[in-house]
């Protein structure tokens, strides 16, 4: 009885210790990238510039090795159009590497529309997966968010309801 307690103890043991490092690999930093709601039309509105340009280069901009994610990519980008700001005609456009933290990946040789933030004059703006950025392909920005209605309709009792469709 004394081997068979001393076999499921170890046994009981192993397995203590495989669930133990199998936390500690699963289990790290947490980050995660979060957005603020609304549609493009608020993205246009919460964004300094916003462009349509063509991705001509990339470059790894390392951080501080003992911090983690903090690594950039800066994109080169040739803007042929401003829609909004005054972003040059060759600017860098830096982001997170990495969805997590909010980065978003460039295509080489793509047209994207580009909603970015930031003060331009020395060539360089900031963008995020939140802050809109898309590829061109889907037309030109949308400026404004639609408008709601929340106003009553007249009921068949006299009253009102919220705005909804009639029955038919």
């Amino acid at each position: 009885m004394a081997v068979f307690r001393s076999r499921f103890a170890r046994v009981l043991a192993v397995i203590g210790l495989a669930a133990a490092m199998l936390v500690g690999v699963f289990v790290g930093t947490a980050s995660a990238c979060s957005c603020l709601p609304g549609g493009e039309g608020a993205k246009y509105a919460r964004a300094t510039h916003v462009f349509t340009g063509v991705v001509v280069g990339r470059a790894l901009l390392s951080g501080d090795p003992d911090t983690a994610h903090d690594d950039k990519y800066r994109y080169l980008v040739l803007n042929y159009r401003n829609h909004k700001g005054s972003a040059p005609a060759l600017v860098g456009v830096e982001t997170a590497v990495g969805g997590a933290t909010c980065g978003i990946e460039l295509a080489l040789w793509s047209s994207y529309v580009v909603f970015a933030q930031g003060d331009a004059s020395d060539g360089v703006v900031e963008t995020t997966l939140c802050s809109g950025t898309r590829l061109a392909s889907g037309g030109p920005p949308v400026t404004e968010e639609p408008p709601t209605t929340t106003t009553p309709r007249p009921t068949a009792l006299g009253g009102s309801s919220p705005a909804c469709p009639p029955i038919a």
